[in-house]
């Protein structure tokens, strides 16, 4: 429930939420005025009972933003249109130079640039790695209508009161993971293909729906298994790209002399000799005789894996985000995204 028995709620206070104005007189207003002048309004349509946790990837690349969104409960049906929309009811923070927040009830946090130069000599040894410098910051959500503590929602649980996230920046220099090589040819939703390095944010590229599939916004979502006649429910579909980064790796896995060339990190769908049931796994923990799947839902034997290493110059990779199924098709065989609001991998 938005509203308990007895609640007092002022018209004139919903007024400056939903518009700003400092005054909270009810001399020039109305409710109907505060949903477009419909006569079919009530004060508890606005009304929330408490204000919840800020939710988002706990974990956040440098030169990356992410959505991070602050959850209400009891919100009556015109809360997050009318009131929850407006930047002027919040007020977002961090504690740390890496990154900047800004927005209404989803706040955009976008991370910098995290230096690896030590001495600043610009020698090639001169660089720590990647992860030598991650970030630990807290990033801190206040909902507060107009900024003012009497508020029309100044009933709600954690009204005025901080909400925090505790996100780590991501220093991926050199260490992009769950990666393809670039010239990786990518599957559209459409059946045509694009090399993995031209994709552009909205493209759809080909993916399968997976029921049993947990959300990648799950921790456990690796713990999804699946039994052989299980995939037979399991169709083509499509999934949007929502982001891009590009990197490079000083080592990549080639699977079958070709089909696939990706990194170590990346999670793609396996079935262990022997078994039946198939699962996420990374590739150094694959084993030659085991099966991955293609896009018809085929079963592939994995015929060789060699672990290609480059010391000197690394290897340009590109890393995608895909949405709202977390899985598309590299090359040949089906990968899964970019991680989960716990894990960056």
């Amino acid at each position: 429930m938005s509203t308990a028995a007895n609640q007092n709620l002022s018209l004139g206070k919903l007024k400056r939420a939903v518009d700003g104005t400092n005054s909270y007189t009810t001399a020039n207003t109305s409710l109907g005025a505060q949903n477009d002048g419909s006569s079919q309004t009530k004060m508890s349509d606005f009304s929330i009972s408490s204000v919840d946790s800020v939710t988002g990837y706990t974990y956040l690349w440098e030169q990356t933003s992410e959505t991070y969104t602050m959850n209400f409960s009891g919100n009556g049906t015109l809360f997050l249109s009318k009131i929850a929309s407006r930047a002027d009811n919040f007020s977002w923070s961090d504690n740390s130079a890496v990154t900047s927040v800004s927005g209404d009830y989803t706040a955009t946090v976008t991370a910098g640039a995290i230096s690896n130069a030590n001495t600043g000599t610009g020698d090639d040894s001169d660089f720590f790695p990647a992860g030598t410098n991650n970030a630990s910051v807290t990033i801190t959500g206040k909902f507060v209508e107009d900024g003012q503590s009497d508020g029309f929602n100044d009933h709600a649980t954690n009204y005025n009161t901080a909400r925090t996230k505790a996100i780590t920046v991501i220093d991926s220099y050199g260490g992009s993971p769950s990666c393809l090589l670039v010239g990786t040819p990518i599957e559209m939703a459409d059946g045509t293909t694009k090399l993995v390095e031209d994709l552009e944010i909205g493209d759809w590229v080909l993916a399968m729906n997976m029921p049993g599939q947990l959300d990648e916004d799950e921790e456990d979502w690796r713990s999804s298994r699946f039994a052989d006649e299980k995939t037979a429910t399991f169709t083509q579909h499509s999934a949007s790209v929502q982001d891009i980064n590009f990197d490079f790796a000083y080592n990549y896995w080639n699977i079958n002399s070709g089909s696939e060339m990706i990194t170590g990190e990346h999670e793609m769908l396996y079935k262990p000799i022997d078994e039946n049931t198939w699962m996420w796994q990374l590739v150094p923990n694959m084993k030659v005789g085991a099966h991955l799947m293609d896009k018809n839902g085929n079963e592939v034997e994995i015929t060789s894996l060699e672990n290609i290493v480059e010391d000197t110059d690394g290897f340009e990779v590109v890393q995608i985000d895909v949405e709202p199924l977390d899985v598309y098709f590299g090359k040949t065989f089906l990968v899964h995204n970019k991680g989960s609001n716990t894990n960056p991998f």
